[in-house]
């Protein structure tokens, strides 16, 4: 209640102007410096159940005995099984300090096992996949900006250099933000020496522009950018830069539009105010920052996209006409609310019908893929293969069973039959997700993916 009530104060102020208390503070601390403690587990609640969905390695986990498929039972003598087990709760009991123990109670082959594990450092990858969509064009996706993201990008970037990489096409779909010196660090390396990356104006603090340096690695590069709602902070910043300095084509829809600097003023508890103290802007002097009028709930879940019918019309973005902007070549851009792409790539829905949402809803593909992976491990060794793959009709058979037991509705097979051939992908995608870590995932599932296809079709990018 005391959080909750300094927030709600705060939040008048600005959506961003919050309290963070210890221990979430050094939780955030921890994803910003690349690693926390943990036993190095990927979970998900399957049935009111955390299953294990890969443990990874060479992780603490793995070194003590947790295997794929093992489902959690308890946590240090505390029961976690049940509908008002969160995933938060689940972390919160497997996070912990580096060398210290925890212990789990797991059920595999319908044995419980006691497991005692001790925590490790586990490294929060940045860089979710880089790989070569084909002889020239390289493909590389940053979940957010923390400070290894620069290093793991340098890394990434030389070796799809080294395979012939000539156009880029970087993903920032989803991307929240993070440490703004490191989006501007990898900005650098696109752009020109003198080209304006970013600028910092508040009444608090000096005001800042950061310029490109000479030397960077992909300035020779073709670019392109996929953006959409959840893009935000510095993820629009750097998108902001290409866009202005006209460096590269951005695909997808209108970025958040998160235009706020805060800084931490710590208390003596441990705990931080986190106010704002000064605003971004682009190279053409455009604010990122969206209004933030109304209450604080609307602002985050930017409910008016949604009831607009923005996600799947592009005239129906916001856009201020009365403030226009000019990029390096004399494009004109708009300002006051996010990064409109340069080709709106709409949200697809049109495989989500009733039924596909009542399935994720009740979890049945991923309760099927998890109780299929239990009995043959991983049959799937490449993305080809699983893209391949024709389900039997034993296997099939199998799912409708499920899905009756979850659903029960009248008539579900014959539901079920008319939209086989979309819920066969939707089985494909699940199972792309618990086999494989994230850069093969990805590959399978760029195989739909809209923005990924509207770039491919730009023949720019491909001269």
């Amino acid at each position: 209640l005391f959080n909750d009530a300094i927030n709600e104060m705060l939040h008048k102020l600005d959506p961003h102007s919050r309290y963070i208390s210890k221990d979430n503070l050094l939780k955030e601390q921890q994803e910003m410096q690349g690693s926390f403690g943990g036993i190095g587990v990927r979970f998900q609640r399957i049935n009111d159940t955390v299953c294990v969905i890969l443990s990874m390695q060479n992780g603490p986990a793995y070194k003590a005995g947790i295997r794929n498929g093992d489902q959690i039972l308890s946590i240090n003598g505390n029961p976690f099984i049940g509908s008002k087990i969160s995933n938060d709760m689940v972390m919160e009991k497997l996070r912990g300090e580096q060398n210290s123990p925890v212990s789990v109670k797991i059920l595999r082959d319908k044995k419980t096992l006691e497991i005692n594990i001790i925590r490790g450092e586990i490294a929060l990858e940045t860089i979710d996949a880089y790989f070569m969509m084909d002889s020239k064009m390289g493909y590389l996706k940053i979940n957010q900006f923390s400070v290894p993201t620069y290093e793991e990008f340098q890394r990434a970037t030389k070796e799809l250099l080294n395979m012939g990489m000539q156009t880029l096409i970087l993903d920032l779909r989803g991307n929240p933000g993070g440490v703004l010196d490191v989006a501007v660090a990898i900005a650098d390396e696109f752009l020109e020496e003198g080209e304006i990356i970013v600028s910092v104006k508040g009444k608090a603090i000096a005001n800042r522009t950061d310029y490109a340096t000479s030397g960077g690695m992909l300035e020779n590069t073709k670019l392109a950018l996929l953006i959409d709602e959840s893009s935000a902070s510095a993820a629009e910043i750097l998108a902001g830069a290409i866009q202005d300095n006209d460096r590269g084509m951005l695909y997808g829809r209108r970025t958040f539009g998160k235009g706020l600097v805060q800084q931490d003023q710590i208390l003596r508890d441990g705990s931080s105010v986190r106010m704002t103290i000064s605003r971004y802007y682009t190279p053409s002097g455009r604010t990122i920052q969206r209004s933030y009028e109304g209450d604080y709930d609307s602002y985050v879940r930017d409910e008016s996209r949604f009831r607009k019918g923005e996600l799947f019309h592009e005239d129906s973005i916001p856009i201020d006409r009365s403030k226009p902007f000019k990029t390096k070549k004399g494009r004109t851009v708009y300002g006051g609310g996010g990064i409109v792409p340069d080709v709106f790539v709409p949200y697809d829905s049109s495989d989500v019908s009733v039924l596909t949402s009542m399935l994720l809803t009740h979890q049945v593909f991923s309760a099927y893929v998890f109780g299929y992976l239990k009995i043959k491990k991983n049959p799937w060794n490449s993305v080809q293969s699983l893209q391949r793959y024709v389900f039997s009709e034993a296997e099939w058979r199998n799912f409708e069973s499920l899905a009756q037991n979850q659903l029960k509705i009248n008539d579900l097979k014959l539901l079920l039959r008319q939209d086989k051939r979309n819920l066969i992908a939707y089985l494909k995608e699940e199972f792309s997700r618990q086999i494989w870590q994230e850069s093969n995932q990805i590959r399978f599932l760029l195989g739909r993916d809209q923005e990924m296809n509207s770039a491919l079709k730009n023949e720019k990018l491909r001269l």
